[in-house]
This record gives structure tokens, C-alpha cells and sequence, in this order.
């Protein structure tokens, strides 16, 4: 009781933070749709306009390097390209985008995608805006102080038997202080397991290495990749367009969708294609990636589903626990409810703990 009740108050705040802003970032992409609807406005259902276009268009609006692309979706139903902006050293990365037509490769408009309010609530989820400070890891730690509130709180509410069903409900014509450890009960237990994946899956993110070698126990897990070509051909060799990147990638992988690429950098000269199984919920971006030699088109690096380990699958699916993606509208749906439960729990269990303060000290 008394490590349940101090994480409560220590860490309870930014607890109900992170869970609002977690419940907002669930349909943060749907949200941000409905907020710029001409950023999003394709012309026609048409996909005429290639890659190599899209790129060239949004070339001539934004000139600075391009770090992603991001393919249409249902949500997204144009292509957006991020670029990357210069920023200072250990700042969060400055980054745009441009919104270009699929149907007639028309730029529909660039806007600073860092500082969109979209975007803005979702780094607030994940550093709390403090980016610079150790603002991720100390959401991490928080996921570590959501979790043991979870499994201290299921200890403190295991009920005595014949009384589970007056543990879960909240009951008519009781005290008031009765009524709220009804609530805290109840709510605590209809999120139990979605907090649970979401604090697990929430420090498996911030802290990979950490989890990795867990998850390592049952089945192998490695660190990402970054695949890069160490013997380039001589200078001056020609680059395949993006057109045949995006061939070679379909042809690799015909039951799957490309959903993401990334350009080579200075410091990784190959494409990555993230792909989305065909038909999944567009909350999941990507589910295993390749990476591709951009001037010969060899495939450098599998890192698909069918090519990874289950240690290397729950590494990558983590994200799309951790949003509840894995398991479409549904799972989205519950992720999003349960955003609302350490709200009622910190409310709750900060007026119980106030209640019993006098009693403690007369």
C-alpha cells in the first residue's frame, strides 16, 4: 500500500499526462487529417503519378534532404515526404513536409511538421517536450512506475473469494469514500491488461536494450540494422530511379504493401522499404523492411516477417501493441479507452489518500 499510494503521487501526474496524450496520438493521424483536409485533398482515387515524380515535386517545394517518404493510405491518401532541416545539436529533428497528389502530382501544400499540433501532443507523449533533456527516458521510467502501480494495485485489489464481482462494480447507495474505492477498483481492473502492454511495450520502445535481451531468453533478438554497401562502385555509376527501387521492393515482397521508404544517407547509402501487410489497419506504418542496393538493386538485408525471429517480431511489433494497431479498430479502440483510466485512477485514489490523512495523524 504504501509503494502503491507514493508512485501514485510521485509519478501520478504525469502518469495521466502521458495516458490523454497516449489516448490523442492513438488517431493522432486521422486527427490531423480532419484539422488540414487540403494537405490531405487528392484530386481523384487515381495512383498514376510515380515516385520519381513525387520526389522531384517535392524537390522543387522543400530543397532540403529527404529522410522519408511516406506511400497513401486510407488515412493519408497522398504522398507525404519528410525532409529534414538543419537543427542545433541535441534539439529534436527540424522536420517538414510535403504533401504531393497522387492523382496529378500536384504539391498540395509544405507545412513544418514538427510544430504541428499533431505532432506537438505526440512528442509531448513520448519527451514531454523536453527532447533535449532526457525527456524520453524519463517517460521510460514512467512506463517502469505505470507498471508496478499495475502489479502493486492488482496485489492491493486481489479479492477474497465469493466477492469478485462486488470488486469490479461500483455499487449504488454507498458512502462517498465507499463509492470511490469503487471506482479506483474498477477502473483499475477493466485497464489492467491494457496498461500492462501499454507500460511493457512503453519501456520497450525507450529502452530497447534493456528489453531485447529478454526477449532474447525465448527466441533471438538483435539490434536493428543499418545495412550499408562498404565497397560502392566508382564514382559517377549511376543510381537506379526510385521507380525501380519500388519494383525491385514489390517484386521481393508481392503480398505485402510498401508503406514507408527512406532515401540513402551519408551514413547508410542504401534504400530501407518498410512494408504493411496488405489490408492492415493503417495505424500500423510498417511491419519488416528491406534494404536495397541503389545502384545494382541486390536486396542487402531482409528484415521482413518471415525472415525475422519472434524475438526480432515483438521488437518490431512493440509500437503497434503499444498503440493497439496490432489488433485494428478494436485494439485501437481499447489503447484509446484505457488513455483515460490513470485519470480516474489518480483522482480517485489522490482524494481516498487525502481522506485518510487525518486519521493518520490524530
Amino acid at each position: 500500500m504504501w509503494v502503491h499510494s507514493w508512485l501514485g503521487l510521485i509519478g501520478g501526474i504525469v502518469v495521466v499526462l502521458i495516458g490523454l496524450t497516449g489516448s490523442f496520438i492513438v488517431f493522432y493521424r486521422e486527427i490531423d487529417a480532419a484539422l488540414n483536409p487540403a494537405l490531405y485533398a487528392s484530386a481523384g482515387p487515381e495512383q498514376i503519378v510515380t515516385l520519381t515524380e513525387v520526389m522531384r515535386a517535392a524537390a522543387t517545394a522543400d530543397t532540403a534532404p529527404i529522410s522519408t517518404i511516406v506511400a497513401p493510405d486510407r488515412t493519408w491518401p497522398v504522398w507525404v515526404v519528410i525532409h529534414t532541416h538543419e537543427s542545433e545539436k541535441g534539439r529534436y529533428p527540424n522536420r517538414w513536409t510535403t504533401m504531393v497528389d497522387p492523382s496529378n502530382g500536384k504539391v498540395l501544400g509544405r507545412r513544418d511538421y514538427t510544430n504541428a499540433f499533431a505532432l506537438t501532443v505526440y512528442r509531448l507523449h513520448y519527451t514531454l517536450l523536453l527532447y533535449e533533456w532526457w525527456g524520453k527516458e524519463v517517460v521510460g521510467v514512467v512506463g517502469f512506475i505505470l507498471l508496478s502501480l499495475a502489479l502493486s494495485g492488482l496485489y492491493l485489489w486481489w479479492p477474497r473469494q465469493g466477492r469478485f464481482w462486488r470488486s469490479i462494480s461500483v455499487r449504488k447507495g454507498v458512502s462517498f469514500h465507499r463509492f470511490l474505492v469503487d471506482i479506483h477498483n474498477t477502473a483499475g481492473f477493466w485497464a489492467l491488461i491494457e496498461l500492462l502492454v501499454i507500460s511493457i511495450t512503453g519501456v520497450g520502445i525507450v529502452f530497447p536494450d534493456v528489453v531485447r535481451p529478454v526477449a532474447g531468453i525465448l527466441s533471438p533478438a538483435t539490434p536493428d540494422p543499418s545495412p550499408r554497401i562498404e565497397t560502392p562502385p566508382p564514382k559517377g555509376t549511376p543510381l537506379l530511379p526510385a521507380d525501380a527501387i519500388v519494383r525491385i521492393a514489390q517484386a521481393t515482397r508481392p503480398s505485402l504493401t510498401v508503406a514507408m521508404l527512406n532515401p540513402p544517407t551519408e551514413m547508410r547509402n542504401t534504400w530501407r522499404v518498410l512494408f504493411r501487410p496488405e489490408g492492415a489497419d493503417p495505424a500500423v506504418r510498417s511491419r519488416g523492411a528491406i534494404w536495397i542496393d541503389p545502384w545494382s538493386g541486390a536486396v542487402v538485408h531482409d528484415r521482413t516477417s518471415d525472415a525475422m525471429s519472434m524475438g526480432d517480431r515483438y521488437m518490431t511489433e512493440q509500437l503497434w501493441l503499444h498503440n493497439g494497431a496490432t489488433f485494428g479498430l478494436i485494439g485501437r479502440l481499447l489503447v484509446f479507452t484505457a488513455g483515460f483510466a490513470p485519470l480516474a485512477l489518480f483522482i480517485s485514489g489522490g482524494i481516498m489518500w487525502l481522506k485518510k490523512r487525518p486519521a493518520r495523524t490524530n
